[in-house]
């Protein structure tokens, strides 16, 4: 392991991680041995080439403005094995493009990194990758993502762990600009407990894109996907989180065909259309026990094939056949527990549901019953339709 000389502790200090060693880069240096601004390697390749790829070593490699681009200029994935963090001075001050025409990536990262206020670019020069990960714990903070001027398939976050499951990244003040035909923003693949906070996703074919059995537990929270063909595309994986996302003017907003439909939602804004179910003058009729003041049995109101995106209830619209009391109460896929339960006396009503951010989000897949109770009418029926929002 290498270690800071006094040189380097300051600068490792603004880091706020343990850093064993500083490389510098700018187009203006002299590109030496880049232990100094002055003697700045002038492409961030020489820099990573020079780092450490000791495992217990961590290079901070500090990327000045550029002009126009800082360019990477190898084939394939160019690949690095050591631990960096690579900070620049703003999400789009140091843009980082690779133009070799042979290129599939603009950087590839086995090893632990962050990446810090940088820009990364792809084009049509060969539609490259932006940035590959294939290990735990990666960072990517107050980054921003381009290629709005490719015109073939490209991905510009991929979170690789189909050689290992990897785990716990972090992503946070990020923006995407993609192409609507061509771009995926982010792509998750046998990876687990990844957290994405506070992201914009605009003009993607795919802004998210999960996959693999394996990918469980992500968490989204504060993030803004519009004008993208698909926003939420969930191919396999349990129990992903979301929290707080705004859809705006997305072709499909969330495609999920995972197995288990097991993932929770809350906060999900957007202007979804709203619906009426059944929608003709009939509705559904739930039958009351025979006994008074006690519950029927559970009966389907909606069901699981019906529910091929998240929705929301919105409300209820009841009609009893007896005027006299009466409560109902609603359930998901046969659950011992409900999630709503509501009392009615008219011969005709209306309930609203919760507001936005308490009530439930059900999943693709989810079923609804009801069961119902009259006060004295025994096998009393009530006609229910039921105000739905898909999102």
């Amino acid at each position: 392991m290498t270690f800071l000389t006094t040189e380097y502790e300051a600068g490792a200090a603004t880091s706020g991680r343990a850093i064993t060693a500083i490389l510098y880069v700018s187009p203006d240096g002299a590109g030496s041995d880049g232990l100094t601004w002055a003697k700045a390697y002038t492409t961030i390749q020489a820099a990573l080439d020079a780092a450490s790829t000791d495992a217990n070593d961590c290079t901070l490699i500090m990327v000045a403005p550029h002009a126009t681009y800082y360019d990477i200029a190898t084939d394939n994935d160019p690949t690095w094995t050591g631990n960096y963090e690579i900070r620049g001075s703003h999400r789009i001050w140091a843009s980082i493009r690779n133009t070799n025409v042979s290129a599939t990536s603009v950087m590839k990262f086995t090893g632990k990194v962050s990446l810090v206020d940088l820009a990364i670019f792809t084009d049509s020069t060969n539609n490259a990758n932006g940035v590959i990960f294939t290990n735990n714990g990666w960072r990517v903070r107050k980054c921003g993502f381009n290629s709005s001027g490719t015109d073939g398939a490209n991905t510009s976050v991929y979170i690789d762990g189909s050689a290992a499951l990897t785990r716990g990244g972090i992503m946070e003040d990020v923006q995407f600009i993609g192409h609507v035909t061509h771009t995926k923003a982010v792509y998750i693949n046998q990876s687990t407990v990844n957290e994405f906070h506070h992201v914009s996703m605009h003009t993607c074919l795919t802004a998210i894109h999960i996959d693999d059995t394996d990918s469980d537990n992500n968490e989204f929270h504060n993030i803004d996907i519009g004008d993208c063909a698909t926003g939420i595309d969930l191919d396999a994986g349990n129990e992903q989180h979301f929290d707080n996302i705004n859809l705006h003017n997305n072709t499909t907003n969330i495609d999920d065909a995972s197995a288990d439909h097991d993932h929770t939602w809350s906060s999900i804004h957007g202007q979804f259309d709203m619906d009426t179910e059944p929608q003709d003058l009939t509705g559904t009729t739930i039958t009351a026990s025979a006994t008074a003041l006690a519950w029927g049995a559970d009966e389907q109101l909606r069901a699981a094939a019906t529910a091929t995106k998240p929705f929301r209830i919105l409300g209820y619209y009841l009609e009893p056949a007896v005027t006299q009391k009466h409560k109902m109460r609603f359930k998901v896929n046969g659950d011992s527990t409900y999630f709503d339960e509501i009392y009615f006396d008219d011969t005709k009503n209306s309930v609203g549901s919760a507001p936005a951010g308490t009530e439930h989000i059900f999943n693709v897949g989810d079923r609804i019953d009801a069961s119902c109770k009259a006060e004295s009418n025994g096998s009393d029926t009530v006609k229910v339709w039921l105000k739905v929002q898909a999102i």
